[in-house]
């Protein structure tokens, strides 16, 4: 007799995805502090970005890669793995929670790749271009990078909130440990999206991510070891 073993092979591979992917999110901020140090607001600067040496341009690049896999591919598959093992206690709202989440992981890797392909050009444009050519590219990268994290990720927000609302309320109901960890996560994401209609509350806003930069791979992580040991 032939034993499926493909529910098996699925559960560890959203398990591992969650893990792996929460440690490539944690890894993300490691590399760009590389890139910035102290000073995270660099990349919202042409000029200093683009005159990165190429060692450190690639660091960023492998951060945008560490934020597409971690932040975003990664919840694609947990996203995928809860809504088949909850999708007959979900019901309507699991398609919709399933939406919310598609428009939270497509938005995000647009973002991460919108900076991963545009800074190598806008780079060398700016390093060997003239004077015209150099404000250009400064002026260029300053449009990718502000449609990305202020635009793009910022819009992501609302998404991963709806979605950690249903979702952590299905998985308390199951048993799962976490579920209020994940709720309070998308409840600073829904913050982080209201005070950044505010640019007053721009350091408000900038202590919110950074909360959830820590608390979102805490929760992937501790999910991805759940599902291991079950």
């Amino acid at each position: 007799m032939t034993i499926d073993r493909s529910p098996l092979v699925a559960n560890r591979f959203a398990a591992l995805s969650a893990v792996v992917g929460g440690l490539l999110v944690y890894a993300t901020p490691g590399l760009l502090a590389m890139v910035t140090g102290p000073d995270t607001e660099m990349v919202f600067r042409g000029a200093s970005m683009l005159a990165l040496p190429d060692q450190t341009r690639d660091l960023f690049r492998w951060a945008m890669l560490a934020d597409m896999f971690g932040f975003y591919l990664a919840f694609a598959v947990i996203g995928g793995y809860l809504w088949h093992a909850l999708r007959d206690k979900a019901g309507a709202a699991g398609y919709m929670a399933g939406l919310a989440l598609a428009f939270y992981v497509t938005v995000g890797v647009c973002g991460a790749v919108a900076q991963l392909a545009a800074i190598d050009p806008l780079s060398h444009l700016y390093v060997s271009g003239d004077l015209n050519e150099k404000a250009i590219a400064s002026a260029s990268w300053l449009t990718v990078v502000n449609l990305a994290q202020r635009g793009l990720w910022w819009s992501e927000a609302p998404a991963f909130f709806f979605w950690t609302l249903i979702i952590g309320r299905l998985l308390k109901q199951d048993g799962w440990g976490g579920s209020i960890l994940l709720r309070v996560t998308g409840s600073l994401a829904g913050m982080y999206f209201l005070s950044g209609l505010f640019p007053e509350f721009e350091t408000l806003t900038n202590g919110i991510e950074m909360v959830v930069v820590v608390l979102v791979p805490l929760w992937m992580i501790t999910f991805g070891w759940q599902l291991l040991r079950k």
